[in-house]
Order: C-alpha cells, then sequence, then structure tokens
C-alpha cells in the first residue's frame, strides 16, 4: 500500500502497527497545531488554514480507523460519526476564536479596539452574577462545558482509537495461534 493510499483511503485494510503511526502522528501534529492557534495566528493567517489542517487530519483520522476497523470485520459508522463530532466542535471552536481573537488582537485602531475577549466577557458576567446572588452553578457548569466536554470527549477518542487498533484482523481470528504438529503414523 502506498502512503497515500495509507493516509488518505478508507478502503482496504490496515494491520494495526502502521494504524498506531497514523493515529499517533495525526494526534502529534494536531496537539502541536491546537498549541499555536492563537489571536496571533487569526490575525496574521486567518482560520482556513487551521481549518483545512484540521479537516485534513480528521481526515485522515477515518480513512485509517474505517480501514482497521474493515481488517476486523467491523463498520465504520461510530468513526464516521466521532468525526464528524469532532469536525462540528472544531468548527464551533474556531468560530469563538475567531470572535475573540479581534478584540484582543492589534488588527483595528485603537479607537475600535474591544477592551477584552468574548470569553472574558462571558467569565465576567458569570463572575458578577455568582457575587450578587450566591449562587455559583452558571459558572460551574460554564467552566464544565468549556473545559471539561472537551476533555471527555478527547479521552473518548482516544480510548477508541485504543481499542480500535488492538481489535484483531479478521485473518488473525482465522489462523490458529498455535498451530498444533499434525502426528503421522510411522
Amino acid at each position: 500500500m502506498n502512503l497515500f493510499d495509507l493516509l488518505f483511503s478508507p478502503k482496504g485494510t490496515i494491520e494495526p502497527k502502521p494504524f498506531a503511526l497514523v493515529v499517533v502522528g495525526v494526534y502529534l501534529i494536531n496537539i502541536v497545531a491546537g498549541s499555536t492557534f492563537d489571536g496571533q495566528f487569526i490575525m496574521r493567517a486567518g482560520i482556513w488554514p487551521y481549518l483545512g489542517l484540521q479537516m485534513l487530519l480528521t481526515w485522515i483520522w477515518f480513512a485509517a480507523h474505517s480501514k482497521r476497523l474493515r481488517d476486523a470485520g467491523k463498520g465504520s459508522t461510530v468513526a464516521f460519526i466521532l468525526a464528524f463530532l469532532y469536525l462540528a466542535g472544531i468548527i464551533a471552536m474556531i468560530s469563538f476564536a475567531a470572535g475573540s481573537a479581534a478584540a484582543v488582537t492589534q488588527a483595528a485602531e485603537p479607537s475600535q479596539q474591544l477592551s477584552g475577549s468574548l470569553i472574558g466577557v462571558l467569565i465576567a458576567i458569570l463572575f458578577i452574577h455568582t457575587l450578587l446572588t450566591g449562587d455559583p452553578v452558571l459558572i460551574v457548569g460554564f467552566f464544565i462545558l468549556l473545559i471539561g466536554l472537551p476533555f471527555i470527549f478527547a479521552l473518548i477518542v482516544a480510548i477508541y482509537s485504543i481499542v480500535t487498533g488492538a481489535r484483531p484482523g479478521i485473518s488473525e481470528d482465522a489462523a490458529p495461534a498455535h498451530p498444533q504438529q499434525q502426528i503421522s503414523p510411522s
């Protein structure tokens, strides 16, 4: 299988070792890309390079999982749903970051700049609400939604990748692990 088919084609099968290499590579590139995505990046390059990279990485992730699941005799519906939910989350995050980036970068004239980011304004409003009412439910819920849900989703996807990579292939199931030696009559 050539490199293009390995990375971009959801057809065919893939063994656990190449699958692990592809998936770990996707996760590492995603971590590096996520660490560079901030207001300065949006100001200089816009959102399209990051969105394009995320779409490419998601497709590679889906193609690898689809091939591995086919090798294990399973369908790839769950992998497709996870990839779709991931892209929807990335689009929501990019929209939120792009809305906040204009407020914190030096792109606009000083008279047109806002004093804070969108997320900062939301936290300030929820903090004031908590101070006035004494009820921390909204701000705690906001932080759980903002931090907890993406973390839980990332954990679920990582566990799914580990389980997918550990599945035995159909060819591995058909062959016995320890072939018995036949004793011939002498």
